[in-house]
């Protein structure tokens, strides 16, 4: 093997997972409904880094999508348009739309300052004016003739009673007859009723000459903003949409023209003309790009890490004045969906089903094809809002969720919509066999590492180290790990204890270090039983032999660091019918395959012995001083072997320990944690002092998984420790009792002196006690009665 210094060739693409990466390609390639992606595996896989890697490749292959904007609907102003743009067109529009409005400010008021047309607006305003006066001097003369003037006085038209053509004063008037005044308030009250006659005629010719005006200006405003228009249309052809939308703007600058004079008058009309005026008077023109595209040159990738319900699907800004939320097209906001539109979007699958209401979104979306903003607070809210619903925007993209397989059989089992927007399935492994060309690969991701990481080079020893490491890690030495985050992390710190010491290059006993460096800090607890169990707390025998007493082996799993220690298993037997009975079961403490196993000892018990007799014997079988929940089938073995003893009377070895399932044939089936039970004992027995006798018993199909410490193989190397390896229970029998378990012979009995004999000898003996007592009993009965 050759040393990996910088310049060795990169690793390329992920290792051992060509199942999983068949499936993205397939999953990438396929354009159909329905296809998006599904990634799983444990943590530490390289789900992300795989994805995230193929989707770049594959995206460069693909156009780059369009863009889109939002803008004001002058029809209906609750709900937005959606408009999409050829990619860059949307950044171009944007800001023509604003020069745009730049432009019309100063030329919309200068248009309205031609002197042809202030000429024609003018002569048609004195027109007004000049028959506003007559009609004012001719009610004049006809008030005169009912002996009225129809005055002006301090800017308010009265009528004033006339005699002999002279006015009347206040006195004058009341002084007159009777009759008199009668008649002069019959005249005023006729005049009056003329007046809004003559008031409303006026008025109609005002609003008529306005209206007359308005439609010269929006004339001499048309040739001065279509022509500007025109001009968009000629730059955006094809866009249907966009021209739609352009001529609604155009109807609504010739409506609303004076609000582009306001501030060049300084907010009064010209004459004939009513001023419209607006907080935002432009806002209705502006363009909100929310998907810009221009500076791309290919799909989209986009990698949500925080899938929100709004950072999915996008969201609405609101503002408060005067207690009243308010928000419009301008306040819109993308969210993933948007940006990932025409490409890839990965997500991580819990922290989507974390998020309230965004699972539920993200399938509304693919479901519909389009994406819709909606605020979800809009109901709750203890203000007033304004709220709008912006045209939904049509979604063509991949989505890749991320997580483990937990969560991908949760969703399968539990959402029927799932199979059908999740079709392909992308299974990582966490293991991949231990072939030269893996073990090539693990040397060129070591290579890798070193370049990126700037970490020290490694020999070919460090490098047979790590891959050693990659078998631990993958509990069979068969197999090497596919979390290639761990290797990582190992070379990382064997590189750092490597440059502490003043080393060139990283070497085993680096690698060998920082695998203890990282014990040490994670053991704690470990420790501290082990503590526990030196000063007798925790009760654990390693010497000597005892009945219905057997040395199993519990792991524990702290979730970043994962040991075994011996645990008692002690076994009573009385006489009586109880049966076995499961201690941990009967307080609850019994998790439901530790409880199958216990029934499989029992079942096997009554087959293997209780063939011509009733089994007549109440037992309790128990795991000593555990305080929390005992689960898992690897101590059955252990559990029957030591009931046997506590019924044949036969000890069992204390300088030994046992793991293993056991079926209801007897045959000893493979267990989890082989490693760390044997190195938990081994630890056990070496604080102690190593006798030589010492060992663990193990399934013989769990040899493959032995990846043991260096400490444990040179143990066993040396002849002071031992490991066993089993196929059948009376295998571990033999080892454990020093006695032949023995085989039913022609007769169907078990031969005199073995172990088996002795187990079947007890219990026929305690049938048959069972049944004198209860004859007994039932003899004494009769007599009473």
């Amino acid at each position: 093997m050759e040393k990996h210094r910088p310049g060795a060739p990169d690793l390329e693409g992920p290792v051992g997972q060509e199942r999983a990466l068949a499936a993205i390609e397939f999953g990438l390639k396929i354009d159909n409904t329905g296809y998006n992606l599904f990634l799983l595996g444990e943590p530490g896989s390289g789900k992300s880094s795989t994805i995230m890697a193929m989707v770049k490749e594959k995206c460069g292959e693909m156009p780059v999508p369009r863009d889109w904007a939002y803008v004001h609907n002058f029809q209906n102003p609750k709900k937005p348009l959606a408009i999409s743009f050829p990619p860059g067109k949307g950044k171009l529009f944007v800001r023509q739309m604003n020069e745009l409005i730049e432009v019309l400010k100063k030329n919309i008021p200068a248009a309205l300052e031609d002197k042809d047309f202030e000429a024609r607006r003018n002569e048609v305003l004195e027109s007004l004016a000049r028959e506003n006066a007559e009609l004012l001097e001719l009610f004049q003369n006809q008030a005169k003739e009912v002996n009225y003037s129809f005055e002006k006085v301090n800017d308010e038209f009265i009528f004033i009673a006339l005699r002999d053509g002279e006015k009347l004063s206040e006195e004058q008037f009341k002084a007159l007859p009777q009759e008199t005044q009668k008649e002069y308030e019959k005249a005023v009250k006729a005049l009056r009723e003329q007046l809004k006659e003559v008031s409303r005629d006026a008025r109609k010719r005002e609003e008529e000459t306005r209206n007359w005006v308005d439609a010269m200006a929006k004339e001499q405003i048309k040739a001065t903003v279509e022509p500007l228009i025109e001009t968009l249309f000629s730059e955006h052809t094809g866009n249907e949409k966009l021209v739609t939308y352009l001529n609604l703007l155009l109807e609504d600058i010739l409506d609303n023209f004076t609000v582009f004079i306001e501030t060049h008058t300084e907010g009064h009309a010209p004459p004939g003309m009513k001023m419209m005026t607006a907080e935002k008077p432009f806002e209705s023109y502006e363009v909100n790009l929310i998907v810009d595209m221009s500076n791309e040159q290919c799909a989209p990738v986009v990698y949500e890490r925080h899938p929100a319900f709004y950072n999915l699907i996008g969201k609405m800004e609101y503002s408060v004045q005067f207690g009243m939320a308010t928000t419009g097209f301008a306040q819109i906001q993308p969210g993933a969906l948007h940006l990932a539109n025409g490409g890839y979007l990965i997500l991580d699958a819990l922290e989507v089903l974390r998020s309230p209401f965004a699972w539920e979104a993200l399938k509304n979306t693919l479901k519909a094809g389009h994406v819709q903003i909606e605020d979800l607070g809009e109901q709750y809210r203890m203000i007033t809002t304004s709220a709008i619903r912006p045209e939904p925007i049509p979604i063509d993209l991949k989505v890749i969720l991320i997580g483990t397989p937990m969560i991908y059989y949760l969703l399968l089992h539990q959402d029927e919509d799932f199979t059908k927007l999740f079709k392909v399935k992308a299974d990582f492994g966490s293991t991949m066999e231990r072939t030269d060309s893996a073990i090539k690969d693990y040397a060129l991701f070591a290579a890798s590492q070193c370049k990126t990481e700037n970490l020290l080079p490694f020999d070919t020893q460090s490098i047979a180290a790590v891959v050693e490491h990659g078998a631990r890690i993958a509990d069979d030495k068969n197999r090497l790990t596919t979390h290639f985050n761990e290797i990582a992390n190992i070379m990382s710190e064997a590189s750092f204890w490597a440059r502490e010491e003043g080393a060139d290059i990283v070497a085993r006993e680096h690698v060998t270090r920082a695998e203890r460096e990282r014990k040490h800090r994670h053991n704690r607890i470990e420790e501290r039983m082990g503590d526990l169990i030196e000063e007798g707390s925790i009760m654990v025998q390693t010497k000597g032999a005892v009945q219905g007493q057997v040395n199993g082996l519990s792991v524990y799993d702290m979730g970043d660091y994962r040991f075994a220690k011996p645990t008692r298993i002690t076994a009573k037997v009385f006489l009586g019918k109880a049966g076995m009975v499961n201690v941990e079961r009967e307080v609850k403490l019994s998790g439901s395959i530790h409880s199958k196993g216990v029934m499989i000892v029992s079942s096997y018990l009554s087959m293997r012995y209780a063939r011509d007799f009733p089994l007549s014997l109440s037992a309790s079988i128990t795991f000593e001083q555990t305080y929390s929940e005992v689960d898992g089938d690897s101590a059955s073995a252990a559990e029957f072997i030591c009931l046997a003893s506590a019924i044949s009377g036969i000890p069992v070895r204390q300088d030994l320990a046992i793991t293993g399932s056991m079926d209801q044939h007897g045959n000893i089936q493979p267990i989890g944690g082989v490693n760390e039970k044997i190195e938990g004992f081994f630890e056990t027995c070496t604080a102690r002092g190593l006798s030589g006798s010492e060992g663990v018993i193990i399934p013989k199909t769990n040899v493959r998984n032995l990846m043991l410490s260096g400490e444990v193989v040179d143990a066993v190397s040396r002849g002071e420790f031992a490991i066993y390896a089993i196929e059948k229970v009376d295998d571990g029998i033999e080892i454990l009792t020093g006695s032949k378990a023995g085989e039913r012979g022609k007769t169907g009995a078990f031969p005199k002196g073995s172990f088996n004999r002795a187990v079947e000898d007890r219990l026929r003996e305690m049938a048959e006690k069972l049944k004198e007592h209860e004859e007994e009993g039932h003899d004494g009965e009769a007599r009473e009665k």
